[in-house]
């Protein structure tokens, strides 16, 4: 199988399991690469002078590092003791505070969405499924993999499937209860527990993009959920980390950093 086929092949993959599509580009600028050096077999050489060829940052490279691994590993199935790209460090880089949504902004969102998103989307869908994202921290893929039969309404929970298929247990409000119940009711399940797509998924974002003028993407409703958990609800570390899927509670702590807006506020009702 040539190098485009896989390609193809590759996409469809990626899609069929709601996984980051940027690996797909990241694979084709590297597959061209090989095919251009007339290289069959590559080796930690190989990328070191790919790398150097080109001005990537370290976040770039990174990026790079991780479609070698879930490519050659997870869709091609070579073992990742085989795997070059497994050799290779990712790159330390500076993480920034995320960016996020107020519960305010989600409210008028969901309003914005109803008015201009009504005939391909139901309101009651479009409340549950916004609410739904934004209290309960759920993950692009485990949104897409949810199916009715894994929640309970009656204890307001619901399990997900993550990353490396581990399965966690999520929560939400009883508001979002009552949502998801009349929705539930409403419409019948057919490929998933909202009937959503990844497609459209991303062009609900879009259209939040456009109204709140802010860069929104399904990752972002996430980074909201845990700050307004640390921040407006008074909810632990631990707590968060745990409800959010995070192996290492470090991961979590990006979201302790206060941004400025943060630190000016919480000086004035301490300082005045």
């Amino acid at each position: 199988m040539t190098n485009q086929e896989q390609l193809t092949k590759y996409i469809d993959y990626l899609t069929a399991r709601g996984h980051n599509r940027s690996y797909y580009n990241v694979m084709r600028i590297w597959l061209a690469y090989l095919e251009e050096q007339k290289i069959e077999i590559f080796t930690q050489e190989t990328i070191t002078q790919f790398f150097n060829m080109h001005n990537y940052s370290n976040n770039s490279k990174s990026s790079f590092i991780r479609a070698g691994r879930d490519y050659y590993s997870a869709y091609i199935q070579i073992p990742k003791e085989n795997n070059e790209w497994y050799k290779i460090k990712l790159l330390k880089i500076e993480r920034k505070i995320p960016d996020y949504i107020t519960e305010k902004e989600i409210e008028e969102a969901k309003r914005y969405l109803v008015t201009n998103f009504s005939r391909k989307m139901t309101p009651l869908k479009i409340r549950a499924l916004i609410d739904f994202m934004y209290y309960s921290g759920c993950r692009k893929e485990e949104l897409l993999t949810l199916k009715r039969d894994n929640f309970n309404l009656e204890e307001n929970t619901a399990k997900l499937y993550g990353k490396g298929s581990k399965e966690r247990i999520i929560c939400y409000p009883d508001k979002v209860k009552k949502e998801i119940e009349a929705y539930f009711i409403s419409e019948n399940q057919e490929n998933n527990a909202f009937n959503i797509t990844l497609g459209k998924l991303h062009y609900i974002m879009g259209l939040l993009k456009k109204y709140l003028g802010k860069n929104v993407y399904t990752h972002l409703l996430r980074h909201s959920f845990a700050r307004n958990l640390l921040y407006n609800k008074g909810v632990d570390l631990p707590t968060v980390s745990r409800l959010l899927g995070h192996s290492s509670i470090m991961t979590t702590m990006i979201y302790v950093n206060p941004d400025e807006k943060s630190i000016k506020e919480n000086y004035k009702k301490l300082v005045g």
